[in-house]
């Protein structure tokens, strides 16, 4: 409205003139999100686990520090967004971020200790930075959205829209803990802890206007889903790998499994019959209940055709110990002779020719109640071995449920103390190797134990 003011004697007249002007209004545009899913790679892009993709959803089997890294450059602000639905665990899911050119995990329902948060902050975990959010628990089967926004001066996380965490910074004072080590330190990364977990969408945004930098989709026909596909290359090493036909740990065939094959070695499965195995309820199976039928039955394993031989745990291992001559309260976990000639025979063509023989767990039994020349191959070697109860039954004579342990002392082995290898107080790469023997703690051990078979063959 403009208006002009005239005067003419003393008379004033004003002149109201209504200008009415239309200009455009700018809106801005919403920024986009740009699925990932497609984008991955499992070969190059696995750290820790087993991940296979079914249409659209990657799925991660029960793992310790399970962790796929994604193919994105992230610009100075943006957000990442998941969605997944914990089937198994109780221990946390969440990503990795990287904000000020530093990494740093955000993670829901986190230390068996229902807690949520940013860490580390200062070096400081969930559990004593000013992050914390306690009573933060998953439920299995259940689906969620986990909401990360990057922006310069704040971290923001949100839960199904609800904010859970805020840290004000400029990236300098995060860190990322060893627990979730990547290989690439300006990488983005999905995270589970012994939690099979689907991830159903992960999308990331620039809310900067600087392009996020991704790799091409890969194409259908190029998709690896199952284990057997996710070796980069084929480098002529075979490893074969052994189970029990009843209560092996899934885990420590699974993890190990996709280790090997994902450094491009081969892995043929073997067992005392084949016949479909059933792993131990509670290991990581999933929800198609881990059912594996292996390659072939260890009578007609040569160790002529083979680089490394391992044995996984779980109790149902106990049925191919040679010279043990106590009794199982588990008629299945006895074996029979005719198995346990053949496991021995193969144990002792590996020694013969110089080749790796490995185990893992309540496995490092089969291994110590071997006979080479006599004597147990681990007598005189430093062993890992569990500390978790072996199955019960009869010892020397007597009703008892001893540690795991005992099978590979009373055999003459020298035991490295639990979880004294590498990180302090845990196990996860508690991994010996002496000479040709390689033996690993329990199942969080199984992951590193496929890296160090690996990295032995191919060195």
């Amino acid at each position: 409205m403009n208006i002009a003011r005239f005067t003419c004697g003393c008379t004033f007249v004003i002149l109201f003139t209504m200008v009415y002007q239309t200009s455009p209004t700018t809106v801005a545009e919403e920024p986009q999100w740009e699925s990932l899913v497609s984008s991955i790679e499992p070969a190059s892009d696995t750290v820790i686990g087993r991940w296979t993709r079914q249409d659209d959803t990657w799925s991660v089997s029960s793992a310790e520090g399970a962790r796929l890294m994604l193919p994105v450059v992230p610009s100075d602000q943006y957000d990442l967004r998941i969605s997944f639905t914990r089937r198994t665990g109780v221990h946390s899911i969440g990503v990795v971020v990287v904000h000020g050119g530093r990494q740093v995990a955000v993670e829901v329902d986190a230390w068996n200790m229902n807690l949520s948060g940013i860490q580390d902050i200062r070096g400081a975990t969930i559990r004593d930075n000013p992050t914390r959010r306690d009573g933060m628990r998953l439920v299995n089967g259940k689906r969620y959205t986990l909401l990360v926004e990057v922006r310069k001066n704040e971290l923001r996380v949100l839960l199904d829209d609800v904010e859970i965490a805020k840290h004000q910074t400029d990236g300098s004072d995060l860190s990322l803990s060893d627990l979730w080590k990547l290989p690439d330190t300006n990488r983005l990364a999905l995270l589970a802890w012994n939690s099979q977990t689907d991830f159903h969408t992960v999308e990331v945004r620039s809310v900067s206007g600087r392009p996020i930098t991704t790799r091409p989709s890969v194409a259908p026909e190029m998709r690896r889903s199952s284990p057997r596909a996710t070796s980069p290359t084929t480098t002529g090493k075979h490893v074969l790998l052994v189970i029990a036909n009843q209560d092996f740990f899934y885990r420590e065939y699974a993890d190990p499994r996709a280790e090997l094959e994902r450094a491009g070695i081969r892995v043929t499965v073997a067992a005392g019959r084949k016949t479909p195995c059933y792993p131990h309820q509670g290991s990581g199976e999933g929800a198609d209940r881990g059912v594996v039928t292996p390659d072939i039955a260890l009578k007609d394993a040569r160790a002529d055709d083979y680089d490394a031989i391992l044995f996984s745990g779980g109790w149902g291992s106990s049925m191919y110990q040679f010279a043990f001559k106590g009794r199982y309260d588990n008629g299945s976990y006895n074996g029979d002779p005719t198995t346990k000639a053949e496991v021995n025979r193969v144990i002792n063509e590996f020694i013969e020719q110089d080749k790796y023989v490995c185990a893992l767990c309540n496995a490092v039994s089969v291994l110590a109640w071997a006979r080479v020349d006599g004597k147990s191959p681990l007598a005189g070697k430093r062993v890992c071995a569990p500390t978790r109860q072996a199955a019960a039954g009869i010892y020397n004579g007597q009703r008892a449920q001893p540690s795991c342990r005992w099978h590979p002392e009373q055999n003459g082995a020298i035991l490295s103390p639990a979880g004294s290898i590498g990180q302090p107080n845990s196990s996860h790469d508690d991994v010996l190797v002496d000479g040709k023997i390689i033996t690993g703690e329990d199942d969080p051990s199984a992951g590193e134990m496929g890296r160090r078979i690996a990295q032995v063959l191919l060195n």
